[in-house]
């Protein structure tokens, strides 16, 4: 049978004695990057542009599912996500419509 005693022994730990982490820092950043750092390039644009895409390829193929079966009534689970997505890409054109009241910080000019 193998005791703690031993273990503890053949080891250069001692009892009562506090030990700190060595990997305690190992997940921490380096460097903290500010905000204002981050360059343009980040891909937001594009990546804005791939969401719109599926968004409409989706749009798309419920429409033409819904018409195609004759669809007369919906699952109430399946409006809700409809009428969701439908708010939420409606603010985003309402916001897109009115840019140019906006300054780049995103409040109102007026």
């Amino acid at each position: 049978m193998i005791k703690l005693k031993d273990i503890l022994s053949e080891s250069k730990v001692e009892l009562g004695k506090v030990y700190s982490n060595p990997y305690a820092t190992a997940f921490k950043p380096q460097n903290t990057i500010k905000e204002e750092e981050i360059k343009e390039d980040d891909h937001e644009v594009g990546m804005g542009l791939s969401s719109l895409k599926s968004s409409v390829r989706s749009a798309k193929i419920i429409y033409t599912n819904i018409k195609k079966r004759n669809i007369e009534d919906l699952d109430g689970w399946v409006q809700e996500k409809m009428t969701l997505a439908s708010d939420y890409l409606k603010s985003v054109a309402d916001y897109m419509e009115d840019l140019d009241e906006y300054d780049k910080d995103g409040t109102n000019t007026n």
